[in-house]
């Protein structure tokens, strides 16, 4: 059974300007609910991943136009590659860009189940589905939490005045959680900067 997905390990190197709010911003959280889904279904050794619309539009709750504009918006990036496919097949095949054997582990059967029903409109929603891509790239890979301040989620170009809102989204809709630690006295204590990514799994657990 799957247990995660993976994508390129390095597009919080494009500071997130392509996908900024404004007039495209729906275009945007089209192209990463897209990117997600790309990351949930490749192949892992080929990264090639074959779709139709109505899959994709199931899978990411968007409808079939916001499919086609959000994956345009990822092949116009270099982020995504189509294929050539036979004209009679209803299955697009595309594939991600990896420069090398790198990746970002995402969750699999968590994101699967929520990724339909997270939402598709406003400068928030954008500004959580771009943060939430940056925790599951910073995080250490033997770590389900993410230690990150709000500075260094806006030098990769988030707005510091969206993201108390967009984490609210993320935690609402299951996504994250704020990891709680344990001071001096032994007392639990929550901390803004610290975040648990809900359900990734890091290892495989061995059956007998």
């Amino acid at each position: 059974m799957q247990i995660f997905g993976s994508l390129p390990p390095d597009i919080s190197g494009l500071e997130y300007a392509p996908f900024s709010a404004g007039k495209l911003t729906g275009v945007h959280i089209a192209a990463l609910k897209c990117l997600l889904a790309f990351g949930l279904k490749n192949n892992f050794k080929t990264k090639e991943v074959s779709l139709s619309l109505q899959q994709l539009s199931d899978l990411t709750g968007l409808s079939k136009p916001m499919v086609i504009r959000g994956i345009r918006r990822l092949i116009e990036l270099g982020i995504v590659l189509k294929l050539q496919q036979d004209k009679t097949n209803i299955v697009n095949k595309y594939k991600l860009v990896f420069v090398d054997m790198r990746f970002t582990k995402i969750p699999y059967v968590h994101l699967v189940d929520r990724l339909a029903n997270f939402p598709n409109k406003g400068v928030y929603v954008l500004t959580a589905l771009k943060i939430y891509l940056i925790l599951l790239q910073v995080r250490e890979n033997n770590s389900k939490h993410v230690k990150i301040s709000y500075s260094r989620l806006a030098s990769y170009g988030i707005n510091p005045k969206h993201i108390s809102k967009a984490l609210e989204i993320l935690i609402t809709n299951d996504l994250i959680s704020i990891s709680r630690e344990v001071d001096e006295h032994g007392s639990f204590v929550k901390s803004c900067n610290n975040y648990l990514i809900k359900n990734l799994i890091l290892k495989q657990t061995k059956t007998t």
